[in-house]
């Protein structure tokens, strides 16, 4: 179930005993995982037959900005999701992961393009696909390079 709380979109995800690495602390390759198990459920949700999706899109940019380490606990870790930039054929996506306290532990944000199928090219979004990604405009990621 995804809870659109804050401006945001967000979906629990259970973070794994075996997510842990040397260090004790979450494996910043579970962190990526974590992230797109919550960017998948949500643009389930997002994308729904009374709203088409984007049809065939690829990840073109990917950036993970670890705040601080993620340890586990039996409680789930939180993921939210909102859309920070509408092109034509492309978007950002924003995200941040919360550890099962509540507190910020890394930022997310990527780019998606849409491309046409056959050719692999990249394509302008239908209007409806683009004023629905305009309905979830939030701020951009505050991402430390940016300050």
């Amino acid at each position: 179930m995804v809870d659109q709380s804050q401006g945001a979109s967000e979906t629990l995800v259970q973070v794994r005993w075996a997510d842990m690495d040397v260090n004790r602390h979450v494996n910043n390759v579970q962190v990526a995982r974590l992230f797109e198990e919550g960017r998948v459920r949500i643009l389930r949700e997002w994308f729904t037959p009374d709203v088409p999706g984007t049809g065939v899109a690829h990840v073109a940019r990917l950036e993970i900005e670890f705040v601080a380490p993620m340890y586990y606990t039996p409680e789930p870790a939180t993921v939210r999701l909102w859309t920070s930039r509408v092109g034509t054929s492309s978007f950002d996506l924003g995200s941040d992961l919360r550890d099962g306290h509540g507190n910020v532990v890394a930022y997310c944000e990527m780019t998606t393009v849409t491309v046409d199928a056959d050719s692999g090219q990249s394509r302008p979004f239908a209007a409806d696909t683009r004023e629905f990604l305009q309905t979830k405009l939030r701020d951009p990621v505050p991402l430390r390079r940016r300050a």
